[in-house]
């Protein structure tokens, strides 16, 4: 690729995905264009001829899997990169065969994996149009120079004067050209060679003129394949087999031959051109290299995982016994890469391959899928299951053990662990079992070592199976549920010491037509991963501003209404404009809007956040970390931070009464926000004993059952309209 400017197209239904996308590549000097359909998509190819295309697989009216197929009829050596959501390994295969270079599964928590794989998609489609110009140039080469000399030898029956001129231009020729020029008989005597011999294999012509080639070339199969086509068609065009040079070293070569039969006492010859291959030979490994490996850590990739999962199943089946699949992903890499660097991270990648193939047998196979997520293919694990799980569970322990030691890299001590889930296969309660099952099912299996806690290994269950298919039909009726108006706020009061509201938290409701209300524990997790908390989160932030703006128009006091605020929406680089846009939008008082922060989300990239927080305040708007306690709990990061508000975590509420331990900790957390002039409110105030304790250590501010649960919009009007303390009422 020449110096100008890379054009990418991007094409997708979902406008915050492409807008990610735009902004991240861009940062990179990257042109993207953007289709919102695979219409448009199609007619932008048509017309900007890009260098490499971004496809989603679910999009309206014409499909990804459609447009792959028409952009690779149309060009098919334009790099496609699908990225999709659906985690259906058959819509990967699928894609994989009409056309897509690589396949990311969405949503892209990790946005260099997109980087590198544009990156070696590029360079992909380099090698191969370098390839083909150099085998299109060498080919002409050849074609002319044997034109050359066929014209050459057919003047030598003209007159002796054009003999003589002939003989003059044919030596010139013949002893410049490249490829080497000989003359056979069918026995192997060589008869000619030009002196380009002597570069490939060290030989002068004097030391092989007279000798039989044959002694030359190791593989009998070649002779006796040579011979056979020349006597069947006269003529072969690059044909392959190897030559062994003067210090005994193979080199592949490639002959365009032409058999002349006897004629005028002439023994029947071969004559035709030899030339090295090496250099297109390993051109043409390294393409195959970049197909089936991984760039960063030399491990096979996702394509070639899939050949050998499917010979190891066969292989399974065949013999009856079980072979075992560990889908690792490292816990927090995220936090690594975004600190440290990619560099960092990706060290810290090739580090963790290293030691995975340390202790590998021949027979199993290592594959990194992308990102901080490797696999573990195991062969042959024993015929009894009992024995087959202990094994690998013994198995993933040590591997387990082994990441988890220290690292390291770049100057850095690194720590970090895998969560591993595990598939045996074959399984005996489905026969049509298929490799994209045991991967989906060991990738469940990983997400549950992930939900308890992570650094943990867990089998995959059907059970497993049941709940990541309750997730997916969450994800899908969550894309519309917005558009059809099945969200709602509620609102749970904050109150003083006498029980007067002075403020509220907005929370997200959800009332699904068949299914009732889904529990926010249910489906936000859902909306993270999938992006889908982006309009989400918009959506309850600028309906929240809209309340704001009501409740002081119909002059109903209103201390603040704070609004969570997810991690994703937040390290956002346009969230600051955004949220101005929303108050600008909504004419909402910004002195009455609060925004919710939870621990992680503010010590992730300390520097972007006290910035971005900083600009928050300048606005007017109320900073709170929630659940304070439940995580990093630094007071290095609290002093540093602009914030207003701590709010104690329910769950050290609840205890109070029976946990001696979390006793301690909320009367610690209430004086340490006191001496750094910070306002306190505890959640999940329940019981007259848990309000006393509280009282006593002069917390100030209050959320729970015991004053109200989170109420419809109307009803919370009429609490604010009653101003009035609110009734202690025990839930």
């Amino acid at each position: 690729m020449s110096d100008r400017v890379i054009r990418i197209l991007t094409i997708d239904d979902e406008e915050n995905i492409r807008t990610s996308f735009r902004l991240y590549l861009e940062d990179f000097d990257y042109e993207v264009i953007e289709a919102k359909n695979g219409r448009e998509g199609l007619e932008l190819f048509a017309r900007e001829k890009p260098d490499l295309v971004l496809c989603d697989l679910r999009m309206p009216g014409i499909d990804g899997l459609e447009v792959l197929s028409k952009i690779r009829e149309e060009s098919p050596e334009t790099p496609i990169i699908v990225a999709s959501g659906t985690g259906v390994i058959s819509d990967a295969i699928e894609a994989i065969r009409r056309g897509a270079w690589n396949y990311l599964l969405k949503p892209i928590q990790d946005l260099s994996v997109l980087k590198h794989a544009i990156d070696q998609a590029l360079e992909r489609a380099r090698l191969i149009r370098e390839n083909r110009a150099y085998q299109e140039r060498l080919e002409d080469e050849v074609i002319s120079r044997t034109e050359d000399l066929q014209l050459a030898m057919d003047d030598l029956n003209k007159t002796h004067q054009q003999i003589k001129m002939s003989e003059i231009r044919y030596r010139s020729i013949y002893e410049n050209l490249q490829d080497v020029y000989f003359e056979i008989q069918l026995d192997g005597e060589i008869r000619e060679l030009s002196p380009s011999i002597k570069q490939i294999s060290a030989y002068s012509c004097d030391e092989l003129i007279g000798k039989s080639v044959w002694q030359f070339y190791p593989r009998n199969d070649d002779r006796e394949q040579l011979i056979a086509a020349l006597k069947r068609q006269n003529i072969v065009t690059d044909y392959e087999l190897h030559l062994r040079d003067k210090g005994g070293k193979i080199i592949p070569c490639s002959i365009n031959a032409r058999l002349l039969p006897e004629e005028d006492g002439r023994p029947a010859t071969i004559c035709g051109t030899l030339r090295d291959i090496s250099e297109r030979k390993l051109a043409e490994a390294h393409i195959e290299r970049l197909a089936y490996y991984d760039a960063l850590t030399d491990l096979p990739n996702r394509r070639l995982l899939i050949d050998r999962l499917e010979r190891d199943l066969a292989r399974a089946r065949r013999h009856k016994h079980f072979g075992a699949m560990l889908f690792l992903d490292l816990d927090r890499f995220k936090n690594i890469n975004d600190s440290l660097g990619h560099h960092v991270g990706d060290a810290l990648l090739q580090e963790v391959a290293k030691r995975l193939t340390s202790d590998m047998r021949l027979e199993d196979t290592v594959s990194r899928l992308g990102g901080d997520e490797f696999i573990m293919l195991l062969s042959d694990m024993g015929k009894e299951p009992s024995n087959a799980a202990s094994q690998t569970q013994t198995k993933a322990e040590q591997v387990q053990k082994n990441l988890s030691k220290p690292y390291k890299v770049l100057g850095h001590d690194l720590h970090i662990t895998p969560s591993i889930g595990v598939a045996l296969f074959p399984s005996d309660d489905d026969p049509n079992e298929d490799s994209n099952d045991i991967l989906r099912h060991a990738d469940t299996a990983m997400y549950r070592a992930k939900d308890d806690g992570r650094d943990a290994i867990r089998f995959f269950l059907p059970s497993m199976q049941a709940a990541a298919d309750q997730r997916l039909g969450i994800e899908k009726d969550l894309r519309f549920a917005l558009d059809r108006q099945e969200m709602s706020l509620f609102f749970q009061p904050q109150v003083d010491r006498e029980g007067r509201i002075v403020g509220a938290e907005t929370l997200l409701r959800w009332l699904h037509p068949e299914k009732g209300y889904i529990s926010p524990a249910d489906f936000i997790p859902v909306a993270e991963a999938t992006g889908l908390i982006l309009p989400i989160g918009l959506w309850v932030l600028e309906m929240s501003c809209r309340q704001i703006k009501s409740w002081n128009d119909q002059g109903i006091p209103i201390g603040h209404l704070a609004v969570n605020v997810s991690p994703r929406q937040f390290r956002q680089p346009n969230f600051i404009r955004q949220i101005q846009q929303v108050i600008n939008k909504t004419g909402a008082d910004a002195d009455q809007l609060g925004l919710e922060l939870t621990e992680g989300m503010v010590i992730d990239n300390i520097g972007d956040t006290i910035e971005k927080m900083q600009a928050l305040k300048k606005m007017g708007i109320e900073l709170s970390i929630d659940d304070f306690g439940t995580g990093y709990s630094s007071l290095a990061y609290l002093k540093r931070l602009p914030l207003d508000i701590i709010k104690i975590d329910q769950s050290f509420v609840r205890d109070i009464q029976t946990d001696e331990s979390n006793a301690s900790i909320v009367a610690t957390i209430i004086s340490m926000a006191h001496h750094l002039g910070l306002k306190v409110i505890a959640e999940g105030v329940e019981t007259d004993y848990e309000y006393d304790f509280l009282n006593q250590r002069d917390c100030g501010g209050y959320q729970g059952y015991y004053f109200s649960r989170p109420v419809p919009e109307k009803d919370f009007t009429t609490l604010l309209k009653a101003d009035k303390s609110l009734p202690f009422t025990e839930g």
